[in-house]
């Protein structure tokens, strides 16, 4: 885990930086600390190396050095949450956020605004002009988060399967 953030969040009890593939077994256990988010997504529990597999899956034509992971992590340095995201997808100009995960006891309580509002400013001083994602059909939750945010509904794309469960996904953007 290195000490430098990643980039600045308005919260006094928390800090942001980058995770590292040596930070893997504290990923791991974010997953499993987000068992109702697996369940609703997947209908199953992390895998025992989901806190690896982060680090390699990129679509065609990315490489892993467009790939990063941020880490929420409370004053005593205990992983809270984390933000995957890829940089110049799906065009030059976009960051598209592919997970964004807060333990149970963490939610409802400021966090994953003011990240993302953190993540909105990196985003801009990094040159990117958007930020996209996609919300599958069963996370009304997030749904409701990301539209919050300000995240406007693109489209619904045709259901595909994730773990045991098929889901459409609302993939929503937001200019920043």
């Amino acid at each position: 885990m290195k000490p430098e953030t990643a980039f600045d969040i308005d919260l006094q009890n928390y800090f942001v930086h980058q995770l590292l593939l040596e930070d893997s077994a504290i990923i791991q256990e974010l997953w499993e600390n987000c068992l109702d988010y697996m369940l609703l997504v997947d209908g199953h529990p992390a895998g025992p190396h989901s806190g690896e597999e982060g680090f390699e899956d990129v679509p065609p034509g990315k490489s892993p050095s467009d790939l990063f992971l941020f880490g929420i992590f409370s004053q005593q340095r205990h992983l809270v949450g984390m933000l995957e995201v890829l940089r110049g997808y799906p065009d030059e100009m976009t960051w598209w956020i592919g997970v964004f995960l807060i333990v149970p006891e963490a939610r409802s309580q400021g966090i994953g605004q003011t990240v993302v509002q953190g993540f909105m400013d990196y985003v801009r001083l990094s040159g990117g002009q958007a930020i996209m994602l996609g919300v599958v059909d069963e996370n009304t939750l997030a749904y409701k988060f990301w539209s919050r945010m300000g995240f406007e509904f693109v489209h619904l794309t045709e259901p595909r399967q994730f773990g045991n469960k098929t889901h459409a996904v609302s993939v929503m953007r937001l200019q920043v």
